[in-house]
Formats: C-alpha cells, sequence, structure tokens
C-alpha cells in the first residue's frame, strides 16, 4: 500500500498518539503474564544488539522463515500483539527510544508473519524478561464519514498520472480511504476508523491543509492553509465524527534490557 509523503512531517512516529493517554478510562482490568505456554513456538535462533540507528524502524519478514527488525521495545510488542501504538503503555523511558537490532530464524523455513508473530511474544518473554497485564480502556476516536452532499473523490487506476511531488504541502500518495484513515491518526492523535462505504474502490487522495497547527506547532509566516475539518469536507467531501470505543491495552509491569547474543 502507498505511504503517504507529508511534507514538513512525514517522519512523524506511532508515539504522537501519546496524547490521548489524558483521555482515557480504564474500564477493566485482567492480569496475566508474558510468558508463553511450554508448546509455543520459538525462534531457533535470535540475535539481538543495540541499534546505532537514531531514526526510523523497520520489520521484515522474509523468505526462507527469517525476521529481521530495527525499532524500539514499544513497537516490537506491536507487532507481536498485533496492536496500536495507544494500546501498548507503562513501562520505562527506553521502550520507545532505543532501538535494537534483531535478527532471527524460525525452525522453519515456510514460517510467515502470522506464524512469527508468536515467536516475538515468546522472544519478548525470554530475552526481555517482558510482564504486563491486559486492561480495557475507553478511548475518544473519529470515524471518517462522507459529508452531507457526499464524497467528492477524484477516481484512480494504477498507470494514471500522479500529482504527488516532493515540494506538495499537503498529504498526497493514498489512493484508498482505508490509506488515508491510517494517515490522519497520526495528525488527529486518535484512532480513526473507515466508514466512507468506499472500500475497493481506488482515489487520487489529495489534502492541502494546515499540518503545522493540526500537529501543535506554529506555522511560517503567509502560511494560508485551510484547517484539517475544512480541508476533508472541501476537497474530499468527507468529515470527522467523534465518538468513543473501548479497546484492550496491554499494561507493562517489568522489562529488562536483553540479553546480547
Amino acid at each position: 500500500m502507498p505511504k503517504a509523503r507529508i511534507k514538513r512531517f512525514e517522519c512523524v512516529t506511532p508515539v504522537a498518539l501519546a496524547i490521548v493517554a489524558g483521555l482515557i478510562l480504564t474500564l477493566g482490568s485482567q492480569r496475566i503474564t508474558a510468558a508463553p505456554p511450554p508448546s509455543a513456538p520459538s525462534f531457533e535462533v535470535a540475535s539481538i544488539k543495540p541499534s546505532a540507528m537514531q531514526f526510523g524502524s523497520w520489520f521484515r519478514f522474509l523468505p526462507g522463515g527469517r525476521f529481521s527488525a530495527t525499532s524500539w521495545i514499544k513497537q516490537v510488542i506491536q507487532v507481536a500483539y498485533g496492536v496500536e501504538d495507544y494500546q501498548v503503555t507503562g513501562g520505562p523511558g527506553w521502550l520507545t527510544t532505543d532501538r535494537y537490532d534483531i535478527e532471527a530464524n524460525a525452525a522453519s523455513a515456510d514460517a510467515g508473519k502470522s506464524e512469527m508473530a508468536p515467536m516475538l511474544q515468546a522472544l519478548l518473554a525470554d530475552r526481555f524478561k517482558l510482564q504486563f497485564h491486559k486492561e480495557t480502556r475507553e478511548f475518544p476516536i473519529y470515524h471518517l464519514v462522507a459529508d452531507k452532499n457526499g464524497p467528492r473523490l477524484t477516481p484512480w487506476k494504477p498507470g494514471d498520472p500522479e500529482h504527488c511531488t516532493k515540494n506538495n504541502t499537503f498529504v498526497c500518495g493514498l489512493h484508498t480511504t482505508a490509506a488515508l484513515v491510517s494517515s490522519l491518526k497520526y495528525m488527529v492523535g486518535r484512532p480513526v476508523f473507515d466508514q466512507t462505504g468506499q472500500d475497493g474502490k481506488t482515489f487520487e487522495i489529495l489534502l492541502d491543509f494546515d499540518t503545522e497547527t493540526t500537529m501543535g506547532r506554529t506555522p511560517p509566516p503567509d502560511w494560508n492553509k485551510p484547517s484539517l475539518s475544512a480541508a476533508l469536507r472541501e476537497q474530499l467531501g468527507l468529515r470527522l465524527e467523534p465518538d468513543k470505543a473501548s479497546f484492550p491495552v496491554y499494561v507493562v509491569d517489568s522489562i529488562q534490557r536483553p540479553t546480547e547474543n
């Protein structure tokens, strides 16, 4: 899926969603251990080393049952348990700052992402001594919906010309409303769900708006851009509708820096 190119803040990380923390209501708690059962699958061999990288992260589930990643550990927990940034909380500060290079091999050369996720869980329990408990919390969310006069989205198909360049000051390079909501959640600091009714359709999605104010920064002089809500309505015929929803949250109780191998 193409990624949004957003001038001036294209390196925004999932940590931006931490601003919702003050708006969360805890509904219930279930204490569990991160330790997998004895029969749980694990990597045949795994190497974990501090990374020299200062920016970015990646996860690669490679042919031959190989796994390669460079990331901060909070994001590794997200990938291992299939949850979003706002669903992992607690633990020491280095969970979101210190990056590690992880290289691992599964016993089966046919292992893919779904098979390696529980292996990552076992790796976190074994090498990082991860312990957590699980709660249900209520979060403020948005639904992306069609405005009263309907969506105004430009149809697009592979091979059609693109109007997205590195000099654009708007969100571009997106071709589905699902990709749009994935980009919007980092801008608005809360989960966003696609209820536009445009599943399976492709568009050229261009959104020119005041990215600076939206991200809590002071815009430069002569920065004459519409607000995000105005741009969604006027340019795409869409709007954000506020709501609340409950999600499971993994609360880190304890974790240790890993033993290198």
